[in-house]
């Protein structure tokens, strides 16, 4: 009968055992120094070790002659315990075995001593399914156990459990595991069944694991029965479902390009194919990241991207710094619809709109960076004096410094008509600029820069805005913690209107005529 991977190369001894060094090393001294606590809890993700590390520490507590912390395999009592018939290690399925009764069936059972070892080990799975019943019942046990007795508690979900019960327990939580240790992991595995494989594709299996070595054998097994001794990225990357990465270079550089129409053409190949919207959001958000990760690293990125080579130089191109605002925008909309799109009805529909709202925003951004570079090459006009200058702001320090946009001169400030006098209406906007740029907030900060300026009438100031777009991206929820912050400093309070396109910023006695009656604000 065929043995799954992940049961076949089940870590046996401590030096097995993968990405959990702090933990192995605190147990292995316990061994050598026979300092053997009565309770452990091993908590963490699925598949990171910890129902393997309680058999191999109860094994090891009971061996005559442990090597290095570890059990020998030869003596007789190392050899009673692995034999299925063992009654020294007791493993309890607490999902299935959580009532009161079974808690206190173990509690008379305890009391027996061994019969092989020097200790009895209960190893209690998923302990948090427990009902509070059976909790109370274990509490009296783990406070004063036997001499003889040793519990393991295993949960994925720590934060279920009762206070008193982590209060009496020696805790180890159990990491996920890199990718680079599955990688080596797998290589092994592969070298002993005779199975050649790209180092892509082990890159991709042991990614799909994420964290997890049992699901990282799982998904190598599968795709083994797949494409059988010989694994290639692109068999792996069919056999997870993974969107291929010419599709994910199309949609990219259409979606980087600003062409909605094209952008929706490529995503619908994908999607008719079959490809789940849910993955392919979640593959355009892998790849985004990568063009991120070479955006920063450059050539060096290739040993963080499964990628071949060829892919990798196309990944190059895309890599512009010029994209990187863009590129930040599809990652935070796609993750926003990440959950939209698990239980939608229509998760189509869910993805092309998150798709058509950032090529949306993408535009918006790709007028505020030529806008910005008119700016820094002094590419504008020079505005006519105005009777009410006084009224104008003041122009804003050191932002070059920040975003690489040399600062505005005299001729660029911004017009504010106000009707208020309890703030300096000449610094009211330029104080609002200088506020979001302490804050760090870059993007708001250029968006604020192309709107048509602020109107204020006694404590009400309107933000006028051209477009619906440039009104949602300043009423983003985490941009309104800031405007809202500043404004209610001020004993202001702040709306964003919509303004029609007969009324300019620099134009001040046309803005402030409008403000007292004519000015067309849409909803």
């Amino acid at each position: 009968m065929y043995l799954a991977l992940y049961r076949k190369y089940r870590p046996q001894n401590f030096d097995e055992m993968i990405g959990q060094k702090h933990i192995v090393q605190t147990l292995v001294n316990q061994i050598k120094h026979d300092k053997i606590g009565h309770a452990y809890l091993f908590c963490g993700s699925r598949g990171t070790g910890k129902t393997s590390t309680a058999k191999i520490f109860a094994r090891a507590i009971n061996c005559k002659n442990p090597q290095n912390g570890n059990p020998c395999d030869v003596c007789d009592t190392c050899k009673a315990l692995k034999a299925s018939n063992n009654i020294d290690i007791l493993e309890i399925d607490a999902a299935s075995n959580n009532g009161v009764d079974e808690i206190r069936d173990l509690r008379e059972k305890v009391k027996y001593p061994p019969v092989n070892g020097k200790y009895k080990v209960y190893i209690i799975d998923e302990v948090h399914m427990l009902s509070p019943s059976a909790f109370n019942a274990l509490l009296k046990t783990l406070e004063e156990p036997p001499a003889h007795a040793v519990f393991i508690l295993a949960t994925t979900e720590v934060h279920k459990l009762p206070a008193t019960i982590l209060s009496r327990c020696l805790r180890f939580d159990f990491s996920l595991v890199s990718v680079e240790e599955l990688s080596g992991l797998l290589k092994k595995i592969f070298v002993k069944e005779g199975i050649t494989a790209e180092d892509s594709a082990i890159e991709v299996i042991a990614r799909a694991g994420e964290g997890s070595v049992r699901d990282t054998l799982s998904i190598a097994d599968r795709c083994v029965s797949y494409s059988g001794d010989n694994l290639t990225f692109k068999n792996v990357t069919e056999v997870l479902g993974t969107t291929s990465r010419e599709s994910l270079l199309n949609i990219g550089q259409t979606l980087l390009v600003g062409s909605i129409g094209d952008g929706l053409l490529e995503l619908d190949k994908v999607l008719s194919s079959g490809k789940s919207p849910l993955i392919l959001s979640k593959d355009l958000i892998e790849y985004f990241r990568d063009l991120l990760v070479i955006i920063t690293l450059k050539d060096k990125a290739k040993t963080m991207i499964a990628v071949p080579d060829e892919v990798f130089d196309k990944m190059l191109v895309q890599a512009d710094s010029d994209n990187y605002s863009k590129i930040v925008s599809f990652i935070y909309n796609l993750s926003e619809v990440e959950a939209e799109l698990r239980y939608s009805n229509n998760p189509r529909i869910v993805l092309e709109t998150a798709v058509i709202k950032s090529m949306n925003e993408v535009n918006v951004l790709g007028r505020i960076e030529k806008l910005e570079k008119v700016l820094a090459a002094g590419e504008f006009k020079k505005q006519e004096p105005n009777p009410l200058q006084n009224q104008s702001v003041k122009k804003e320090q050191s932002f070059e410094a920040e975003t690489g946009v040399q600062e505005q001169t005299a001729d660029e400030q911004v017009i504010v008509p106000t009707q208020n006098t309890n703030h300096t209406n000449s610094n009211l906007f330029g104080e609002l600029l200088s506020f979001v740029k302490d804050r760090k907030e870059m993007s708001l900060l250029a968006v604020l820069r192309q709107t048509q300026g602020i109107v204020m009438e006694n404590k009400d100031v309107v933000i006028c805005v051209e477009d619906k777009m440039t009104q949602d991206l300043i009423l983003r929820d985490k941009y309104k913690v800031v405007l809202s912050e500043f404004f209610d400093a001020k004993g202001l309070k702040y709306f964003v209107k919509i303004v029609n396109n007969d009324i300019k910023t620099g134009n001040l006695k046309d803005l402030a005529q409008a403000f007292d009656g004519k000015l067309t604000i849409k909803e």
